[in-house]
C-alpha cells in the first residue's frame, strides 16, 4: 500500500462482505485505524472530495488498470493534494477534530449502511461527535449525537456538500 500512495496511483477499494460497497480513488495515508483518500466520482469521471474509512471495513482493494485509467475526464487529483494535515489525521477522533471547522461532512455510522448524517460539528468529546443537521433540502433541523466507535465513513468537500452548502446560502438570501 504505502508504494500505491506514494505513486498516487488509483484504486477500488472493496468494503464486501461487511458492506455492500467499492470505492474508488487515490489514498493519501492507511494505517491500522483509518484509511484517507480522495473521492473518484463515476458520474463525472473526475475527483471530487475525500472520505475517511474505517479500515478495518476494508476487505481488499486493486490498483486500476489502464482502461480505467483512461476514463479519468478531469485529472483534477491536484487540487486535493497537500490540502490536508494527513500527520494529524491517525484516526477517527483526530479526524473529526480536524474536520470540526468544516461547513458540512456526511457520516456513515455501523448501525445503518444505507442512510446517513449530513452536518456541522458542533461538538466533540473522545467518544462523541454532535452535528447540527442539514436535510436534503438544505434546511438545518436539529442536533445529532453520535459515538465515535459507530462512524465507518466520513466524505466531505464532495460535490454532494458543496451543492447542499449552496442551496442553503440561496434560501437564505429569498
Amino acid at each position: 500500500m504505502k508504494e500505491t500512495i506514494k505513486s498516487r496511483i488509483p484504486i477500488h477499494v472493496d468494503l464486501a462482505p461487511n458492506i455492500d460497497e467499492v470505492y474508488s480513488g487515490i489514498c493519501l495515508k492507511s494505517n491500522e485505524n483509518i484509511f484517507l483518500f480522495v473521492c473518484f466520482n463515476e458520474e463525472t469521471k473526475e475527483f471530487d472530495g475525500y472520505a475517511i474509512i474505517r479500515n478495518f471495513v476494508i476487505e481488499k482493494y486493486r490498483e486500476w488498470d489502464e482502461e480505467e485509467l483512461n476514463e479519468i475526464k478531469n485529472n483534477n487529483i491536484s487540487e486535493f493534494i497537500g490540502k490536508l494535515p494527513l500527520e494529524k489525521m491517525n484516526n477517527m477522533f483526530e479526524c473529526l477534530t480536524v474536520l470540526k471547522n468544516e461547513e458540512l461532512i456526511a457520516i456513515f455510522t455501523e448501525n445503518d449502511n444505507d442512510s446517513y448524517f449530513v452536518g456541522q460539528i458542533k461538538s466533540l468529546t473522545k467518544n462523541e461527535a454532535e452535528l447540527k443537521l442539514m436535510s436534503e433540502d438544505a434546511e438545518w433541523i436539529g442536533n445529532e449525537k453520535i459515538k465515535i466507535a459507530e462512524i465507518t465513513y466520513i466524505g466531505f468537500r464532495t460535490s454532494i456538500e458543496k451543492e447542499l452548502l449552496n442551496k442553503n446560502v440561496l434560501q437564505h438570501r429569498l
